[in-house]
């Protein structure tokens, strides 16, 4: 799991997975090429943090928002990786040039987020689908982000929860 390679330790997860009854290599596509416009939920919801940049979709909507592509394996698995003050009203996300320079960010004041999609081969053709998100805060950040995290996780699962959801729709 590239989780462990980009944050292995973390404060905060959240995980979601569907059975899609298709293939990953059909799958696959729909995740990088996500349309943020085909769900009102998501689109509200973003929308209400103020990302409104994120209406282009697929991986385009997220570079957008942030966050930066860490890794893609084919058909299998992409990680995306955000640093930043996420519950100031701007975020102060942090420009972040490759991975590697996402590994060694060490900012006591800033949290680092991980947010994959993870594709597991199933028997009869399905494929299991899964989405977890991992978020450590440095020292000084982690009294901020349990506030914002605790008003927001909820909101957060059902973005990761619809966007599943989408991503079936259209591959099935």
């Amino acid at each position: 799991m590239l989780h462990d390679k980009y944050l292995s330790q973390y404060h905060f997860a959240e995980r979601h997975a569907l059975i899609i009854n298709s293939s990953p290599e059909k799958i696959f596509p729909c995740i990088s090429a996500f349309d943020f416009g085909q769900s009102s939920v998501v689109r509200l919801l973003l929308r209400l943090r103020g990302m409104r940049q994120a209406s282009a979709g697929g991986l385009e909507g997220f570079t957008r928002m942030g966050f930066i592509l860490l890794e893609l394996k084919s058909n299998e698995e992409l990680i995306m990786g955000l640093i930043g003050q996420f519950w100031k009203p701007d975020g102060n996300i942090q420009h972040c040039a490759s991975p590697e320079q996402f590994i060694m960010h060490d900012n006591p004041h800033h949290a680092k987020t991980t947010w994959n999609f993870k594709l597991t081969p199933y028997p009869e053709g399905k494929t299991l689908a899964e989405t977890e998100t991992r978020i450590y805060c440095g020292k000084e950040a982690l009294h901020g982000f349990k506030r914002y995290w605790f008003f927001i996780r909820p909101f957060s699962g059902l973005i990761r929860k619809e966007m599943l959801k989408g991503i079936k729709r259209k591959a099935e």
